[in-house]
Parts: structure tokens; sequence; C-alpha cells
């Protein structure tokens, strides 16, 4: 018998030994002596935010103070976030205003916005300003805008604001026109061409009060036909023909608009849009950044906790785990931009409108969605990992 039969037959009866002794051992005291390595459990979504919850804050920066003593309800909202965070968590708000149809209206919806304005300047807030084509007597005609009709209005608007002592520095971006391509407005018998002469219009009776003042534009990822009012037919296309004409000095970001969607339960078809390379197309928003001109592009979207809220029978949920999927899809949109030179912001579209028409809850803070507080753990896992990719955070949420 050779040397290395041996040792193999050695080995063997070692092996044998301590097997029947761990077996023994076991069966006396109900362990055993040589230990299996214990199976690791299964990871769940939202494991790595329980982490953060535990180690750390959302970033680096403290929380800007006494906001609740504002009386504001973007402020007073926001403070509820840097709570969660235990941090900053935006030093810009996205904020909505609509249009003046006679002087008087210019004169007092100008100065409650210079309240506004001042006040976010004292807290360091820049506004991100959506200015709807709306006004008291209802949605403005985008032809009618074009010839010139509110031209005094809008220009009355910005005069008082210089007069109440606004500055360049606290107008932050005005967005005028959003979401041309939705079957919102009234613009049934306007075009393309007409969106960008409006556009170039409003900013242009800005910008003779206020030069440094920021312009963008906002359309949303999916264009409708101006009379779709059913919204059946959305396309993913190029959104060139609204971007084409307007001045490139007026304008230094790009936003685009997109969101997840879902049918009611009851819906024969249960196909969703959750995924963001769909509802946030790479390709349509670098192709408008490109024919703007323009290096810096924000994204206003959000996930939804539950939809169809006022309906029971359709009413759906969505589980905090496929939020926060959505969110990362969000987010690694916003990184693939970043990676080809692009400034990139989020903002975070996170109002409840659980009883609005539109019966939607947005919200990260709502103690009605089931799993609440998982909800606040990926609002603050989805801050964190934009802040460690260098994404800009903007929010809206307001208080009612």
């Amino acid at each position: 018998m050779t040397k290395k039969n041996i040792a193999l037959i050695t080995l063997f009866i070692i092996f044998i030994v301590l097997t029947t002794i761990n077996i023994t051992f076991q069966a006396l005291v109900g362990q055993p002596i040589i230990r299996q390595p214990a199976k690791p459990k299964p990871k769940t979504v939202l494991d790595s935010a329980q982490k953060i919850l535990r180690l750390s804050h959302c970033r680096s920066e403290p929380m800007i103070k006494d906001l609740k003593q504002s009386n504001d309800p973007h402020l007073i909202q926001l403070d509820k976030y840097q709570q969660v965070c235990r941090s900053l968590v935006s030093n810009q708000l996205m904020i909505f205003t609509d249009m003046p149809k006679d002087d008087i209206i210019a004169k007092n919806s100008a100065q409650k916005m210079a309240q506004r304005l001042k006040l976010f300047a004292q807290f360091q807030i820049r506004p991100l300003v959506i200015v709807e084509p709306v006004t008291a007597w209802g949605l403005i005609d985008f032809r009618e805008f074009r010839s010139g009709f509110y031209d005094h209005f809008i220009n009355t608007y910005f005069k008082t604001l210089k007069q109440s002592g606004i500055k360049d520095k606290e107008m932050g971006t005005w967005v005028p026109f959003p979401e041309a391509n939705l079957p919102l407005w009234n613009h049934i018998n306007a075009t393309p061409a007409d969106y960008a002469a409006i556009v170039n219009k409003y900013l242009r009776l800005m910008k003779k009060y206020f030069p440094q003042a920021r312009g963008s534009v906002l359309l949303n990822s999916a264009t409708y036909e101006n009379d779709d009012f059913s919204w059946t037919s959305g396309e993913y296309v190029s959104l060139r023909p609204y971007l084409i004409n307007i001045d490139h000095q007026l304008v230094d970001s790009f936003g685009v608009q997109g969101f997840p969607w879902a049918p009611p339960k009851t819906a024969q078809d249960q196909s969703r849009v959750f995924n963001p390379q769909e509802f946030l197309s790479e390709p349509i928003i670098t192709e408008a950044a490109e024919i703007l001109g323009v290096k810096k592009i924000w994204f206003n979207t959000g996930t939804f906790g539950a939809k169809y809220t006022v309906d029971p029978e359709n009413k759906i949920e969505i589980d905090p785990a496929v939020r926060l999927d959505i969110l990362n899809g969000i987010l690694s949109q916003a990184v693939r931009l970043k990676k080809k030179g692009y400034q990139v912001t989020i903002n975070l579209f996170a109002q409840d409108k659980s009883n609005t028409k539109e019966a939607t809850d947005w919200s990260y803070l709502s103690e009605s969605l089931s799993g609440s507080k998982k909800t606040e753990l990926i609002f603050k896992e989805f801050i964190a990992k934009a802040i460690q990719e260098k994404i800009g955070i903007s929010l809206f949420d307001r208080q009612d």
C-alpha cells in the first residue's frame, strides 16, 4: 500500500469519527459541534433604506430652521420632509401661479407673489414658478395670447414685481405654458409654432424687468393631439416642433414631465407604465436639450401610492417597494444624462391629490397609505442616493 493511499484512508477514518461524535453530541444537547453556515436572509428592496435610516441623514447640510413659523404651505410641508431626512432636503421648491386678465388683478397677483418670493429668499430657497395659462375668467386661448391681447397685463404684473423690491436673483426660474403638448389647455386651434411664440413673448416681457431671471420650458414626455380629451393616444415622439423656434437667449434649461401610470382595478387591460426609460425617454430628452442649446435638464416626476382614490371599486395601491424601484429607475435616467455632460435636477411631485379630480396620492408622508413608514424610508433613500450621484433635488408639495 502506498503512502498516498494510507493518507487517504486515515483522513476518511478521521472524518467518520468526527461525524459520529457530532451526531452523538447533537442528540444529547440539541446543538451540533460543527455548525453549518447560516443561510443568509433574503434581502428586501427596503434593506438599504432601513440602513440609511439607522446610520445617516439624507445629506450633510443641516435643516433649514423655522420653516414651520413661515405660514407658507410649501415651506411648512418642506419642514416635514426635513424631519424625515433629519437634514436639508432641497433648496428649490416648485410653486404654481396663473396669469392676469386685467391691470387690477395683475397688480394684486404680483404683490402676493412678491411676498412669497421675499419669504423664499429669506430662507434661501429658489422658486421654480410654473405659470399656468389660466385667468379668473378661465383658460387662456393660445392664439389670443399670441395676438398680444395679454401683453399689457403681463407687463403690469412684472412691473409691479419690480416695484415691490424683487431682485433678479430672487426670481428663480419661470416656466410659462407648461405641458403644452397635453390636452389640458385652450389650444385646440393652436400649433406647436404658436407655443414657441407665446413662450418667447412671456419670457421677453419678464426679462424686460428681470434680465437675469431664468426661463425654462416644460413639455410632457408623451405628446397628445389637442382634442384628445380621452387621453388615449399619447405618443413618445420628438418634441422638435414645439422647441425649434424658441429663443435660446430666453431659456437656460429644459424640463420634461413624465409619470408612471396604471389602469383602474376593473379595467380589462392591466398594462402599466412603470418603466422610467419609457416615460422619461432619454433620446427625446437629449434631442430637446440639443435643440434648445442647453446643458441643464430637469424632470417633473414622482410615484403614486394610490390611484382612483374616490372610486372604491377601481382604487389601486402600490407597494412601497415598487415605488422605490420606479424611483431608482428615474434616478438611473438622470445619471445617464449626467454622464453625457448634462446638469440634471429631479423635481419630485409629492402632493396628496386623493380628494381632487385627479384622485391620486403622490405623497411620501400620507398616513392613509398602507406601509406609510416604509414610504418615508423610500423617500429618504431616494434623496440620499440622488445627492450621492450629484443629481439636484427640487420638490413640490404643499399643506392644504
